[in-house]
């Protein structure tokens, strides 16, 4: 069974608000990978995300994802080789090539001409820090619309 952390230990007082969070916390982190143990603390931009969906913000969160990644999830949908496993493959290991290419078992050629579609695709740099936010947001964000 899974380990659930919902935050330090403490008085009665502080328990209340700690298991609110951890429920709302669990509500937001339906769909996202098992793992042996969970921290209800590490989960607020999920919350956030979650929160904006359940507070009549889906349409605010679908724009963004469209905006976002949207040209990329088109190509996906008429393509052989879809494209976004290997963005969330490049930004889950820090924009680090080697490992990714690893990862994802091909060449490390194979990886930067994917890594060059994507960006043309999506019309952007993708070694642009704040390029990278946006996008790990987007693919976060993406659980929380219909379009997932």
């Amino acid at each position: 069974r899974p380990v659930v952390v919902v935050g330090t230990a403490g008085d009665w007082a502080a328990a209340g608000p700690g298991l609110r969070h951890a429920a709302e916390a669990a509500a937001a982190a339906q769909g996202l990978p098992e793992q042996p143990w969970y921290d209800a603390r590490r989960l607020d931009i999920e919350l956030l995300l979650w929160r904006m969906r359940e507070h009549g913000e889906q349409g605010v969160l679908t724009d963004f994802v469209e905006r976002a990644i949207g040209p990329l999830l088109a190509h996906d949908r008429s393509a052989r080789q879809p494209l976004l496993p290997t963005l969330e493959a490049y930004l889950a290991s820090a924009g680090r090539k080697a490992e990714t290419a690893r990862d994802l078992n091909v060449n490390r050629q194979t990886l930067y001409d994917r890594l060059a579609r994507i960006a043309q695709l999506l019309g952007t740099d993708l070694d642009d820090p704040q390029t990278v936010l946006g996008l790990r947001l987007a693919l976060r964000a993406r659980r929380h619309t219909d379009k997932a």
